[in-house]
C-alpha cells in the first residue's frame, strides 16, 4: 500500500518567452504516489500576464508526452491569434522529461487495467493542481500518441468527468490494451449526459498495422453504445506519414472539438428550422453540459434573421431586435439590424443603430472598432449622395 505524504507543490516561474510571445512556467510536483518529483512545462496563453487579463480563465490542454510541448504550445499559439479561433487560448501542459516512476504505472495499468493509482494520480495531484495554480475556466482537452492515446481513450472509460475532449492518434488497441476493448460498451452505456467529444486517428504504418483491428473494433462499440452526449469521429486515416499523425490528429481534432462553438448553426439546419428558440435552447445545453460557461447563440440567431428578410422583413427586423436585447452588449448585434435597415432603405435608421455599435465597440480590439466606425461612415456617405441627389 501507498504510504500518504502530505502533497507538496512548487512552482518555478521562469517566464521563458518564446518569439516574446509565451510564457514557459516549471511546475515541480511531489506527491504521495511517487518518492520523486515530475516536473512539468506550462505554457501560457499571450497576454496571461497582463493587467487587462487578470480576471480571464483559460483552457488547459494535457498531453503526457514530453517532446510534444513545443508543437502543441506554438498549434495553439497560432490557432488562436486571430480571435482566438479555432482554438481558443490555452494553458499547454506536458511533462518536462521521462520519469520512471510514471513510466512504472504505465506499465503497471497494461498488467492491472483496475489499477487506480495513474487515473488517482491524475485527478487528484496534476489536474488539482493545475486549476489552483492557473486560472483555468474547467474545460480541459487531452491529446495522446499510442500509448498516450490508449491511456487516453481508458481516462474517457474510467474517469470521464476530467477532460472534455480527447484527441487520440494511432491508440495501441492491439492485444485489448488496458482491457478497453472488453468494458468499453458496459462503460459507454454509463455515461452521464455531459457533453463529451472524442477523436480518433490512425494509419497503416508498420508501427499501427497491428492496433487498426483494435480501433475498429472499439469503432463497432461506439456505433452501437455511444451515449448521443459523446460525439465521437475515429479515422482511419492513409495519407499522412506516421510522425505527422499526433499534429494533424490534433488539428482535425480541436476543429471538430470547437466546430459548434465557432460555426453558427445554417437557418436550414434541423434545429434552426425549429425556431429562435431552439437556437437558444441549443446553445444554453452547449453552455450547461459541454463548456460550463456561456456560448453565445447570436451568430446562429442572425443567420436566421437573414433568412428572414426577403420572405418576411418584419419577422427578421423583429428577431434582430431580440438578439440586441438577449446581447446587450454586442457592437455586432447592433450592426446587424443597422445593415437590414440599411437595405430596405431605411438609411437614417441604420444610421442610428450604427452610431450605438460604434460606441459598443469601444471595447473591442482596434480592428473592430475601426470595422464598425468604417461601416457608419459607409451609411453616412450614403445619406450624404441621396440628399445631393
Amino acid at each position: 500500500m501507498l504510504r500518504c505524504i502530505k502533497e507538496s507543490i512548487t512552482l518555478v516561474i521562469a517566464l521563458i518567452f518564446s518569439s516574446q510571445v509565451l510564457a514557459t512556467d516549471t511546475m515541480q510536483i511531489s506527491s504521495r504516489f511517487f518518492t520523486t518529483p515530475i516536473d512539468y512545462t506550462v505554457t501560457l496563453p499571450k497576454g496571461y500576464h497582463d493587467e487587462k487579463n487578470q480576471h480571464k480563465r483559460y483552457y488547459l490542454h494535457v498531453d503526457l508526452h514530453p517532446r510534444s510541448h513545443g508543437s502543441i504550445s506554438q498549434l495553439n499559439d497560432w490557432l488562436s491569434h486571430n480571435g482566438e479561433w479555432p482554438w481558443p487560448q490555452t494553458i499547454i501542459v506536458t511533462p518536462t522529461d521521462y520519469h520512471s516512476e510514471f513510466a512504472a504505472a504505465f506499465e503497471q495499468l497494461g498488467a492491472e487495467p483496475t489499477n487506480p493509482l495513474l487515473l488517482d494520480y491524475l485527478e487528484q495531484v496534476l489536474l488539482t493542481n493545475l486549476d489552483k495554480q492557473y486560472r483555468t475556466n474547467g474545460f480541459r482537452t487531452y491529446s495522446g500518441f499510442m500509448g498516450n492515446a490508449a491511456l487516453g481513450l481508458h481516462i474517457l472509460l474510467n474517469r470521464p468527468a476530467l477532460f472534455t475532449g480527447y484527441i487520440l492518434a494511432s491508440p495501441t488497441l492491439g492485444e485489448n490494451m488496458f482491457n478497453i476493448n472488453a468494458i468499453a460498451e458496459t462503460k459507454l452505456k454509463t455515461l452521464d449526459d455531459r457533453l463529451r467529444y472524442v477523436y480518433i486517428s490512425i494509419g497503416k504504418h508498420s508501427f499501427e498495422k497491428s492496433h487498426i483491428a483494435g480501433v475498429n473494433t472499439f469503432k463497432q462499440t461506439l456505433e452501437r453504445a455511444a451515449p448521443q452526449s459523446l460525439e465521437w469521429h475515429v479515422d482511419f486515416d492513409t495519407a499522412n506519414n506516421y510522425m505527422s499523425r499526433p499534429i494533424i490528429t490534433l488539428i482535425n481534432g480541436i476543429e471538430g472539438l470547437f466546430a459548434d462553438k465557432f460555426t453558427p448553426l445554417p437557418a436550414d439546419s434541423a434545429i434552426s428550422k425549429q425556431g429562435a428558440d431552439a437556437i437558444i435552447a441549443y446553445y444554453q445545453r452547449l453552455s450547461d453540459k459541454k463548456y460550463g460557461f456561456e456560448v453565445s447563440a447570436e451568430p446562429s440567431l442572425n443567420s436566421l434573421a437573414t433568412s428572414f428578410i426577403t420572405d418576411s422583413p418584419a419577422e427578421a427586423e423583429g428577431l434582430f431586435k431580440r438578439i440586441i436585447g438577449l446581447y446587450p452588449e454586442s457592437s455586432y448585434a447592433e450592426s446587424a439590424l443597422a445593415e437590414f435597415y440599411s437595405e430596405q432603405g431605411q438609411i437614417e435608421q441604420a444610421i442610428a443603430v450604427q452610431l450605438r455599435a460604434v460606441e459598443k465597440a469601444k471595447t473591442l480590439i482596434q480592428w473592430h472598432q475601426n470595422k464598425q466606425q468604417a461601416t457608419l461612415e459607409r451609411y453616412q456617405a450614403q445619406r450624404q449622395a441621396s440628399d445631393t441627389q
